[in-house]
């Protein structure tokens, strides 16, 4: 019985918490954090502006806020080009000489003495206008945007977004428009409220930790490490020296 006890004690507890994180707890409650806003997975921004990620959360005590980078600890504070906002989360980068330092991917933590909640994890990628020609058609006919992402030694993940720059937003599929396996966007009829200012093409290659390790016979060794697509690739050499 003691040994039962045990057991389903924790049980009780989880299933007692897990029903009071799903209501609205007063925040004069004490609580561990809850990430109530934070940006979207995809998260493309203009780099001739102030670049935000955003990440706000709600406790009791007030949570503080870190982040990181590419999975390790980002120290804002020794970054020059970025701030963190009172009481938030929320980033904002003023990287306008070399915006391209800040393309990685970001995760916001929110911890109290309660606990802690992570956001997804954010790709932040700069929003490159390339100048085109606008495409005009006539309504009801159809219509493919081609996409024509870079080659690789992955498949891309590709999706679209749309704007009214310069807010910009992930094109919603249905029946009448939707994406094909080679990223290209498909319209079966075009309506009016299809034009807009920008349609944006994105194709990222999916970020994967791969070790390749290469060695050759010998005496003396040195490791030669660099990251490629994805792929952190090391060389041992051993060098050879013949009297």
């Amino acid at each position: 019985n003691i040994k039962m006890g045990t057991l389903v004690k924790p049980a009780l507890l989880l299933l007692l918490w897990q029903s009071v994180g799903a209501l609205n707890v007063p925040l004069e409650v004490r609580q561990p954090p809850t990430i109530i806003k934070q940006s979207m997975k995809e998260h493309i921004v203009d780099p001739k502006g102030t670049m935000v990620i955003e990440c706000e959360a709600k406790g009791n005590p007030h949570p503080i806020f870190s982040w990181r980078r590419n999975g390790k600890y980002f120290n804002v504070a020794r970054d020059s080009q970025v701030s963190m906002r009172r009481r938030s989360g929320t980033l904002d980068i003023y990287a306008r000489n070399n915006p391209e330092k800040y393309e990685a991917e970001y995760q916001c933590i929110a911890s109290n003495q309660y606990g802690s909640a992570y956001s997804h994890k954010i790709i932040l990628q700069l929003y490159s206008k390339e100048i085109v020609e606008p495409v005009v058609v006539s309504a009801g006919l159809p219509l493919v945007l081609s996409c024509d992402p870079p080659p690789g030694p992955l498949k891309p993940e590709t999706y679209w977004m749309s704007s009214s720059f310069p807010t910009m937003q992930p094109v919603r599929q249905d029946r009448r428009v939707s994406m094909g396996v080679n990223g290209d966007l498909y319209f079966s009829n075009v309506l009016f409220n299809d034009s807009v200012a920008d349609y944006c093409c994105n194709a990222r290659f999916p970020y994967k930790n791969h070790t390749i390790t290469v060695r050759v016979k010998g005496e003396f060794f040195r490791n030669i490490e660099y990251f490629m697509f994805g792929l952190i690739i090391i060389i041992q050499i051993n060098n050879i020296f013949s009297v």
